[in-house]
């Protein structure tokens, strides 16, 4: 399991990894994007900031897309093969944005972004 995060990867991977399984987690920082990604065969793109009551859908579009789009870049390059499921706010919008991010890098799969 890699888990990449801004600043707080590290801490949580080292939580998780006292769950009892035969598996390895690794938390990354902003530069080591690439790394999370190695071999990654599926990647779950929640980031952002939530919906809110009091946040205008707009305002909540221009927070996580720039988010969105820089992790599509880097899953385009880094695991092209990789399942995407898209989870930032608001969905139907970021979604999009992943799509089109892959077709432009000739990667688009519409059977592995949900």
């Amino acid at each position: 399991l890699s888990l990449y995060d801004i600043s707080r990867a590290p801490g949580i991977a080292a939580d998780m990894s006292h769950v009892a399984t035969a598996g390895e987690v690794n938390g990354y920082i902003s530069e080591k994007l690439g790394n999370a990604l190695q071999g990654t065969k599926i990647v779950v793109i929640a980031a952002g900031v939530p919906q809110k009551p009091n946040i205008v859908q707009v305002n909540l579009f221009n927070t996580n897309a720039p988010i969105v789009w820089d992790l599509a870049q880097a899953v385009s390059k880094d695991a092209p093969e990789a399942h995407i499921l898209i989870t930032s706010d608001p969905v139907n919008s970021t979604i999009s944005i992943v799509t089109e991010v892959l077709k432009k890098a000739s990667k688009f799969n519409p059977a592995k972004v949900w």
